[in-house]
Order: C-alpha cells, then structure tokens, then sequence
C-alpha cells in the first residue's frame, strides 16, 4: 500500500454491486488504495481487498425516509438514496474517513491528494462534480450542512431565489404539500457544492473537468461501444472516467470495448461470482 495513497470510500445501500461497480472497485485497488464500502448490509459481488463497513455510525438509515419527496413521490427511493449519499460524503468528510468515490468511477491511473486542501473537479462548464470529492475536516463547507442537518426539514440555505424562495412561494399559494427534495436531485450534491465553495473561495482548488469527466453524461455510452474508444485510457492528463450511463453495465462487455479492456486489465482483483446477462436477440 502506498502510504501517500488517500483511502478511497463509498456507499452502496444495500444488495448486489453492480458488475460496473464491482470494475471500478477492483482499479481503485489495483492502484494502491486502501478502499472502504460503507453499506447497510453486507453486499454480494464485492472485490476481494474492499473493507466493508456499517454506515450507520456515519448516517443514520433514518434519514432515507426523512429524504424522501412529497410533491414528486414517484422520484421515490432513487431519489431518497442519491440525496442520502450526497450527505452521507460530507458526514465521511468530517470525520475524516477518506476521498469519496462514486461507486461508478474508473480509474485508469493512481492519484495523490494533499490531504489539508480540497479535492474535486468541474464536472462540465458551471458546476462542480459530486462523484470525486474530498474536504479536510476543517472546511468552512462543513459547517453549512451542519445547519441543513440541524434542520427539522434538512432544508438547504444555498439554493437560490428560484428554488429557494419562488418555487416554495408557488406550492404554497396552490395549496401543494412539498418537501426540499422537490426542489431538485442535486440540492446536497453538484448545487451544493458548487454554490458552497464559490462563497468560500475554494474553486481555485478544483481541477478542470478533464480528469474525471472528459466524457459525461450520454457521451459515455462509448465506454460500452465495440469501437475501440481507448484513446482516453492513454491520455496521461484522464486520471479516471465517471461512467454516468449504466442502461446497459448488466450486459456482457462488448468485445473490442473499453469496458472489456478493464474488465481485463483489472481481472486479478475482480470478485469471482459476478454474473452477466447476454443482450437480447
């Protein structure tokens, strides 16, 4: 283990990894860090070398159903589970529990983190990206969302006049009954963050997108594609992708794809019950 290497940490609620997940565990391993998978039970399809943990000393499980939208309930859990980890990541940060990784990044190369400066990338031209982040524990930021969690309704004080103000104005002249989640998935995460180091004069830390997020959103499709995409993975300047589309991860790897090529190179630290679905004909 590379003692300047930070350990990496992440959340998965609970039940199987996915096969992607499972991938992107195993190249944070083969780079040298120590990795940590906070969950609520104890999860299948996990590489061997992950340290499990119980995220309840972190984030108290209560707190999904406190998440949960009111207005727009059929953003149901998944919305609940997105909104948990973007909190659960600032609770890591203040106890000082490691760099946080989306259980969907890749890693193509091992990276050093000053452990007393912050740590996390534009994720595209306005805003800062919520799957890598690290915040010593003595950043400002932190005791901003001790105020949210202090908050019977884990109402954000960030957002702005549109969210913060007009819209609950709006459900209430109509009589609409709404929590804070309706305002938005990414109120604790990419809107928080952003919005939070801007007032505390930390974006001179973050790294442009290039290093986690030179494909995002649909564009990484092309990670599944039989189309040899492995400039990228060659590039010294790409330390690791956010692989943000997962439609198709269930699905045996295309052969010529870049997710055949990690599956490969990462094949020594892979778990060894992973199982995969042919697409249909």
């Amino acid at each position: 283990m590379d003692p300047h290497r930070m350990k990496l940490a992440t959340f998965w609620h609970s039940g199987r990894v996915h096969n992607l997940g499972a991938l992107c565990l195993a190249s944070w391993l083969d780079h040298g860090f120590e990795v940590d998978l906070y969950s609520f039970d104890t999860p299948d399809n996990v590489p061997p070398g992950v340290t499990v943990k119980d995220a309840e000393p972190v984030l108290s499980r209560s707190y999904i159903d406190r998440l949960k939208p009111v207005l727009y309930a059929e953003r149901g859990p998944g919305q609940s589970i997105v909104n948990f980890s973007d909190l659960f990541r600032i609770r890591m940060m203040e106890d000082g529990l490691g760099l946080w990784l989306d259980t969907d990044i890749l890693l193509f190369r091992g990276f050093e983190v000053d452990p007393a400066k912050p740590y996390f990338a534009w994720e595209d031209g306005h805003r800062i990206g919520s799957p890598v982040f690290y915040l010593p524990q003595g950043s400002p930021m932190i005791p901003d969302y001790k105020k949210v969690f202090d908050d019977p309704d884990l109402m954000p004080h960030w957002l702005g006049f549109r969210r913060r103000v007009l819209k609950p104005m709006l459900w209430r002249l109509q009589g609409k009954e709404y929590s804070p989640r309706d305002l938005g998935m990414t109120i604790y995460g990419n809107d928080a963050f952003t919005r939070l180091a801007k007032k505390h004069g930390l974006l001179k830390y973050a790294l442009g997108p290039k290093p986690f997020y030179s494909w995002n959103g649909k564009e990484t499709n092309k990670f599944y594609m039989a189309n040899r995409h492995w400039e990228i993975e060659d590039d010294p300047e790409v330390i690791g992708i956010h692989v943000h589309r997962k439609e198709i991860a269930h699905l045996r790897p295309a052969p010529g794809s870049l997710y055949e090529r990690a599956m490969a190179r990462y094949a020594d630290h892979l778990p060894a019950d992973m199982v995969w679905e042919d697409p249909a004909p």
